[in-house]
């Protein structure tokens, strides 16, 4: 019989550039503070669940442990794209929910930035070699880019989606992370600077798209008979985890979230129009207008709309990413499904400031996709 779980604690490192900060530090101030938030001792873990990627952080959960005290703790590495924190996450519920453990800690940390060093000037060669090099590759490592421009491209020729609902999406993330201390991005921009920004790929530009960086997060789950016993604090519980993958037909990441979200609602007698907060996985602007239409929250090419009318604002009907999405809050890969059940549990707690969304968060989803078609939705109900 399965048990119910809840999020009794969270805590991150700030998102954002620290060449000389070392993936245990970052990993170990996000357990920290999600430790104090919930009153739980170190020694009280008994499993944890580390979501990372970056080659720089081979090994990361047992680095990471290993600096926050030795006591045996089962530690468990989950790689997944960009679903690596969700996917963690879900393996500290179900190890709870089973009956494996009391108390779980699910944590994510990634490093794309190296350690500050003075480097030899280099010979005009060199720098033409490095050029043509990253040229050679760019194709490659824009694969994502790329495939969500000719989205976004198609969403306009296909339902009028206009370039301006695009670029609101992206004012409405900066906005929202210029009010959050742990988001990589804390400048508001204005329409205009939206489409005066760098081309990165038509009709794309960079403000479109969610940065890469360093960052760690961590929330503690435990039973939910068990929760009085560290907190007196709202503690969402878990309705529903629901991962699926690879689909035989359609679109991965749309027919991928349809389908991943149709299961999670009837799991837990729900449906989009419930919802009062979604952390949408939003790596470029034309993910928070397309997954909206994929999850129910309005019919097909009518994406555009909910954030033309201020529907997805923090003072909307159905508020996504308050915390600033992957767009502004960013995208460190491991951390970022972890970041967005941080904040969902502040927000349920009325615990985010300036940046808490106006209506009273019962239910919450939290939605990740990652390349190789992957999908994971957790609903959290108050």
């Amino acid at each position: 019989m399965s048990r119910e779980v809840v999020v009794i604690g969270g805590g991150l490192h700030r998102y954002g550039s620290f060449p000389d900060i070392s993936v245990p530090e970052l990993g170990k101030e996000a357990i920290q503070n999600a430790l104090k938030d919930a009153n739980v001792k170190w020694e009280d873990i008994e499993e944890a669940y580390c979501g990372t990627i970056g080659t720089s952080t081979i090994f990361a959960g047992h680095q990471v442990i290993a600096h926050m005290g030795r006591t045996g703790v089962a530690i468990t590495n989950v790689e997944n794209a960009s679903a690596s924190g969700s996917s963690a996450f879900r393996e500290a519920y179900l190890s709870i929910a089973s009956g494996s453990c009391d108390v779980a800690l699910a944590f994510g940390v990634d490093k794309r930035s190296n350690p500050s060093q003075k480097k030899e000037k280099e010979k005009p060669e060199q720098k033409e070699k490095k050029l043509k090099e990253k040229a050679a590759g760019e194709s490659s490592k824009n694969i994502p880019l790329i495939a969500f421009a000719d989205m976004a491209r198609q969403h306009m020729q296909t339902h009028g989606t206009t370039i301006d609902q695009l670029a609101l999406v992206s004012v409405k993330s900066h906005y929202n992370a210029s009010l959050n201390p742990y988001a990589q991005y804390q400048k508001a921009v204005t329409l205009e600077e939206v489409h005066n920004a760098r081309m990165v790929a038509e009709p794309l530009t960079v403000l479109h798209c969610c940065p890469f960086g360093d960052g760690a997060a961590a929330v503690v789950l435990c039973a939910k008979e068990v929760a009085g016993k560290y907190t007196d604090k709202i503690c969402p519980t878990v309705s529903a985890s629901v991962l699926r993958s690879i689909l035989k037909d359609g679109d991965p990441s749309i027919s991928l979230t349809r389908h991943t979200a149709d299961i999670a609602f009837k799991k837990t007698g729900t449906g989009p129009e419930d919802l009062d907060l979604i952390e949408l996985h939003d790596a470029f602007t034309i993910e928070e207008i397309i997954f909206p239409e994929a999850l129910g929250l309005c019919p097909e090419g009518e994406g555009g709309r909910l954030i033309e009318e201020g529907i997805t604002a923090l003072n909307g009907k159905h508020p996504i990413n308050s915390s600033g999405g992957l767009i502004s809050m960013g995208h460190p890969f491991g951390p970022t499904g972890i970041g967005q059940i941080v904040e969902i549990l502040w927000q349920m707690r009325r615990e985010c400031g300036k940046r808490q969304v106006a209506k009273e968060v019962k239910l919450a989803m939290a939605h990740m996709v990652g390349a190789g078609g992957v999908c994971i939705i957790h609903l959290f109900k108050k």
